[in-house]
């Protein structure tokens, strides 16, 4: 069954011998259109739904006028499907788009246990981060947290970028030093 879209009455559905026409076209033309669409590279999953357009198009014209050649009117209609299908596939840059992969995207768990340990981890973290030199967590923290580059905090601090590296080094060791502690 061919739906007929009706602007002033939403969806309306054809019943069968309706219009005979387009009933016509759908068996003769509906595998032929489906071989159009995959020629050009559609989906397999996609291309049901461009045959449906085309006719949902074709039940939706608005003059009820006969039409003197339907098969060139089905094909440039299905030639308009085609290229709206590849604009809205652009708009929604369709080619950047990542599958779902599990090993690539990990399930987050949020338990209530991992929660707990996150928050123990960063309450920790921010006390070793107290017990840090003050110049040495101010460099780590604009570097590493702030995201600022070398020269950056080197200029900030009024230091040169040398300091600045040498202040990175240090807060590392002192970090893997209070973490290794438990470990």
């Amino acid at each position: 069954m061919v739906r007929r879209m009706n602007p002033q009455q939403g969806p309306a559905s054809l019943q069968p011998g309706e219009n005979q026409e387009l009933d016509t076209l759908a068996e003769v033309y509906g595998a032929a259109l489906g071989k159009y669409f995959a020629k050009r590279g559609c989906q397999p999953s996609t291309v049901d739904d461009l045959v449906q357009d085309v006719f949902v198009r074709m039940a939706g014209r608005t003059s009820g006028e006969r039409l003197d050649n339907p098969e060139a009117y089905l094909m440039r209609t299905a030639s308009n499907v085609w290229k709206d299908h590849l604009r809205r596939r652009q708009v929604r840059n369709h080619t950047a788009h990542i599958s779902y992969e599990e090993d690539r995207h990990a399930v987050e768990d949020f338990s209530p246990e991992r929660v707990y340990e996150g928050r123990q981890s960063i309450e920790r973290l921010v006390v070793v981060l107290r017990d840090m030199p003050e110049r040495t967590r101010q460099v780590f923290v604009l570097r590493r947290l702030e995201g600022m580059k070398q020269k950056d905090v080197a200029r900030r601090i009024g230091v040169s970028e040398s300091a600045v590296e040498k202040h990175m080094v240090k807060a590392i060791a002192f970090l893997a030093d209070r973490f290794g502690e438990d470990q």
